[in-house]
C-alpha cells in the first residue's frame, strides 16, 4: 500500500491538524514569521523532529513539503487522522502543535472546549472535502494516554475527543466517513497489564499487533487479508536468520518472492 505519513510529524491536537489542512487548502507558504529561532529553527506547527540550521532552509523545506502534502491529500482514496489529546498548551496564545523542549514556563496549558474541538472537526472535513471529495476518513484516537497531566485530565481529554468526533460524524452521517476505537480496544479489550509497557501508558508490540488485526478486520476485504497475510509470510522468512546454509534460505526468499510478484504483479517491493 503506498502511504504518505505524518507530513508535519506527529501532531496531537484537532486546532493544530485543522490548522495544518487549512494551510493546505489555502496553499499559504511558509514565510520567515512563521519560524522560531532558538538553538535551532522551528515552527510551532511542526513536531520536535523538524529542526533547521537556517531560516531559509526552514521557509524552502517546510514549503517543499506543503506542496507535496497538498498533492498527495488532493489524490488519497483513504485519509487516517488520529487524535491524541485536547489538553494543549498555547505560547503567546496561540495554539502550539510541539513544544520542541522549550521551557515550560513559556507555555500555558489549556483544555479545549466541547465546542472548540467539534467545530475543529467539522473544518477539518470541511478542508478535505475541499481537496479530496471522494477521500474516505477514518478517524481514530489514539490509544496513548498523557498521565504526566494527570490521570483525570487525560481521561477527561480523551472524552471530549471521542465525543466531539461521534457528534460530528452523527450528524455529517456520510457513508465515506468512519471511527475506528483503537482507544477503546486497548482501554476495554487489553485490560491487563501485559499489554501495557514499563510506562503503563504506550501498548507493546503484542498491544499493538492486535488492535492492527483488528483494523484489518474492519476495512479490508478478504482479497486483501489474504495478500497481508502472504506478504507478512514473506517478511517474516526474509527477516529471518538461517543457523545453517545461508544459500539455502536466500534461495527460499529468492522463490517466496518469485510467487508473490506473479500472483500479485502490483506489488511494489523495493
Amino acid at each position: 500500500m503506498e502511504v504518505y505519513s505524518n507530513p508535519y510529524g506527529i501532531v496531537y491536537n484537532p486546532v493544530s491538524i485543522k490548522q495544518i489542512l487549512e494551510r493546505s487548502v489555502t496553499s499559504k507558504p511558509y514565510t520567515t514569521q512563521d519560524f522560531e529561532q532558538r538553538e535551532s529553527v522551528f515552527s510551532w506547527e511542526h513536531h520536535g523532529d523538524f529542526k533547521y540550521l537556517s531560516i531559509a532552509d526552514a521557509v524552502s523545506e517546510s514549503n517543499a513539503i506543503l506542496t507535496e502534502t497538498v498533492a498527495q491529500l488532493a489524490h488519497a482514496e483513504v485519509i487516517i487522522i488520529t487524535y491524541g489529546t485536547s489538553l494543549v498548551y498555547t505560547h503567546d496564545k496561540n495554539i502550539v502543535a510541539n513544544c520542541h523542549k522549550v521551557p515550560n514556563r513559556e507555555f500555558e496549558q489549556k483544555q479545549l472546549r466541547f465546542l472548540e474541538v467539534k467545530e475543529s472537526i467539522q473544518q477539518t472535513l470541511r478542508h478535505i472535502s475541499t481537496l479530496n471529495p471522494t477521500a474516505q476518513v477514518v478517524f481514530t484516537v489514539s490509544p496513548v494516554r498523557h498521565l504526566r497531566s494527570g490521570v483525570s485530565e487525560s481521561s477527561r481529554s480523551k472524552a471530549i475527543l471521542i465525543g466531539a468526533l461521534h457528534e460530528v460524524l452523527d450528524e455529517t452521517q456520510n457513508n465515506h466517513h468512519s471511527y475506528f476505537p483503537s482507544y477503546e480496544i486497548f482501554m476495554d479489550e487489553l485490560r491487563d497489564y501485559r499489554f501495557a509497557k514499563a510506562d503503563m501508558t504506550h501498548p507493546t508490540e503484542q498491544a499493538e499487533e492486535y488492535i492492527w488485526d483488528r483494523f484489518c478486520e474492519t476495512y479490508f476485504s478478504k482479497e486483501t487479508l489474504q495478500i497481508v497475510e502472504d506478504v507478512k509470510k514473506y517478511t517474516q522468512l526474509a527477516a529471518h536468520r538461517p543457523i545453517h546454509s545461508a544459500e539455502l534460505h536466500k534461495m527460499h526468499v529468492s522463490e517466496k518472492l518469485k510467487t508473490l510478484q506473479k500472483n500479485y504483479p502490483f506489488l511494489n517491493f523495493k
